[in-house]
């Protein structure tokens, strides 16, 4: 399946970053022995998910020139270990998985998020995802485009959220401890942590778009974007 905006975002790049999706199509047309061995127990919909992931990861490594083998994901953290030198991000959706890879460094961490354009989100869920500025601005919208603006802005701090794991402790690894500005394809995240905390972060700054009735939003850290004070 094409991405014909992410794919133009990615190939404009300063550096080589490469995506590829999965759907459940492809997966019921393989057999047990093309696939990995999923052991943790998991419900069939999770076991089915990781699959995907991991299929277009595998897909995107390939496309980026790498051998396109099976990424396995951390026994404690549940996050994919990508090989040596290289960064990336899995999400899936509705039976779509979608994987973004890149070489590491320059890029350190890389988060993508994959949804449905027209899901149903429930305006409710905006005191859990969002700022009191974002609010604000949700509340000055036409309802349809308040609707839209939300699961941007769930999609973009998911995004982030992938992106910064592991980095920025959890207790500081919070929706609302980021301010979402939204201008074409491009948002910037302005990052507000309480005071005393230990961490600064440049302004971090994240794309989206639709393609074939998904949104996607993608962001990555730089080498430099990430610092103590």
């Amino acid at each position: 399946m094409d991405f014909n905006s992410l794919s133009e975002l990615l190939l404009n790049q300063s550096c080589r970053i490469r995506y590829a999706t999965t759907s459940l199509h492809q997966l019921n047309n393989l057999t047990a022995e093309q696939l990995p061995e999923v052991n943790f127990g998991g419900s069939d919909k999770r076991n089915q998910e990781y699959l995907l992931g991991r299929l277009a990861t595998k897909d995107a490594l390939g496309l980026l020139g790498y051998p396109p083998t099976w990424v396995d994901r951390d026994s404690f953290t549940k996050s994919p270990v990508w090989p040596q030198g290289l960064a990336g991000s899995i999400s899936h959706s509705s039976g779509l998985a979608l994987a973004v890879v890149c070489e590491s460094p320059p890029i350190l961490g890389m988060g993508v998020d994959l949804e449905k354009a027209n899901r149903a989100i429930d305006l409710r869920v905006a005191k859990h995802v969002c700022t009191p500025e974002e609010s604000e601005d949700l509340h000055h919208l036409e309802q349809e485009k308040r609707t839209n603006r939300l699961l941007m802005t769930f999609s973009a701090k998911e995004s982030l959220y992938k992106c910064f794991f592991g980095k920025i402790p959890k207790a500081l690894l919070r929706f609302q401890n980021v301010t979402l500005n939204w201008e074409s394809n491009k948002w910037t995240a302005q990052w507000q942590f309480p005071p005393g905390t230990e961490f600064s972060i440049d302004t971090t700054v994240g794309y989206w778009g639709i393609d074939l009735n998904w949104l996607w939003t993608v962001c990555w850290r730089w080498q430099c974007g990430f610092f103590k004070k």
